[in-house]
């Protein structure tokens, strides 16, 4: 090995004035070939070359990247001598460049100020897990909340389950590259573990509890609800009080959709309405009187279509109401159902799968359990992966039938249809 001295390291931000848009880690040794950058990608992936720009005393720069190469995660590097070059050097090459083993971080492990801090030789320390989503704006959140309460300890739960997740990931890496035979070996360190202290821990609960604190965390309107529903949508909208998003644009519309959209209320915009509306130009905000659905109404959601174009986004059931008949099926998009005492709804359907017809894959597939389902008990819940469904094979062939959109298809055509008639 080299003589070589660590001359600590420096967080970049995404924004910070550069040309390189990524948010990174650059620890820095000088060695006898020069200072040599060897850059940890925090978020997005900056490229070797540009940052020569950057480190302007730089001799080597080497980017770790996500994937990986024969030895471990692949390295992107280039020489300031020969900058039109990139090449990927092992990580024994690199450890004997800087003169002792490199330090390798799981991306859920590279917090600033435990980057920053780090040296050679240091032992390895607990570091909480940076994730997305993110469970930190969950726990803020159920601090503020009173113990016991359901809000409380939904947060805590699915902060939990966010966390944990990616801890054991980020562990499995790290066992992973240890036992890898054509792994780095000696030539990498890991300077942090996960944190596995957990102050929820001890508040976690079950998913009849979480649904009820996230129905009323929903209803909120304060601006922690809305980040910790964006979070808890983008971890899984499985807990949440309603089913998959549908969209209804009112210049393309339907008899059935129109009937929905005329019985909408309009409402102050909830936590739930904000998450949508802070991506869109939303010019109104309501509520499906029939389901409790939250609905936006947004102007231009299509690109190539006029800006003034009003679409109505909402949410689906994730069952009807308990004992009522299912009628008829209106095949449009969404898919609507009618119960024997006149009601509409979009059909019970989560974000995934999804419900079509009139074509040979899932979709129709999807939509034939759910009918079958439905037909056998009016409150069943929507299909779901991996739920153990039957399969429906009458009405899976009716529903790869290119009927015309707003078809209206009666009980009696259902039953006759999944009986093969």
């Amino acid at each position: 090995m080299v003589e070589s001295r660590y001359l600590g390291g420096e967080y970049r931000d995404a924004d910070d004035g550069t040309d390189v848009g990524a948010e990174y880690f650059a620890g820095r040794w000088d060695t006898p070939e020069g200072v040599i950058a060897i850059v940890f990608p925090c978020d997005g992936m900056p490229d070797a070359r540009s940052l020569l720009d950057v480190h302007t005393d730089t001799a080597v720069l080497v980017v770790v990247e996500h994937f990986y190469a024969f030895d471990g995660p692949q390295l992107q590097a280039v020489d300031r001598e020969r900058p039109e070059l990139v090449y990927h050097p092992w990580w024994s090459d690199l450890a004997a460049h800087v003169g002792g083993p490199v330090p390798w971080w799981p991306s859920a492990l590279r917090r600033r100020a435990h980057l920053t801090a780090w040296a050679p030789g240091a032992a390895p320390v607990p570091v909480d897990v940076a994730t997305y989503p993110s469970w930190e704006p969950l726990y803020e959140l159920a601090r503020q909340e009173p113990e016991g309460s359901p809000v409380r300890r939904a947060c805590f739960t699915i902060g939990h389950r966010i966390a944990t997740s990616e801890a054991e990931h980020a562990s499995w890496e790290m066992e992973n590259l240890r036992s890898w035979s054509q792994g780095p070996g000696d030539s990498m360190v890991h300077p942090a573990v996960p944190n596995v202290s957990d102050p929820g821990a001890g508040e976690l609960t079950t998913d009849a509890v979480v649904g009820a604190g996230l129905a009323e965390l929903c209803g909120r309107t304060d601006d922690l609800a809305v980040e910790c529903l964006e979070n808890v949508s983008a971890w899984s909208s499985e807990d949440l009080p309603y089913g998959g998003t549908f969209q209804v644009t009112r210049s393309d519309v339907t008899r059935v959709a129109a009937e929905w959209i005329n019985r909408l209320r309009d409402v102050p915009p909830t936590a739930l309405h904000r998450v949508w509306a802070e991506t869109y130009d939303t010019v109104g905000t309501f509520v499906d009187p029939v389901t409790g659905s939250p609905v936006v109404a947004v102007k231009g959601r299509f690109a190539f279509r006029r800006v003034s174009e009003i679409t109505y986004i909402g949410r689906a059931p994730k069952r009807l109401p308990e004992g009522t008949v299912l009628k008829e099926v209106i095949l449009d998009d969404p898919i609507w159902v009618r119960t024997d005492d006149g009601v509409l709804y979009p059909a019970p359907v989560m974000d995934a799968p999804g419900l079509s017809w009139g074509y040979d894959g899932s979709g129709p597939l999807t939509l034939a359990q759910c009918v079958g389902r439905l037909l056998d008990d009016g409150g069943a819940h929507a299909v779901t992966y991996g739920d153990g469904g039957k399969d429906e094979p009458g009405l899976g062939e009716y529903f790869r039938i290119k009927h015309k959109r707003g078809t209206r298809l009666t009980r009696h055509d259902l039953v006759r249809a999944r009986s093969g008639g």
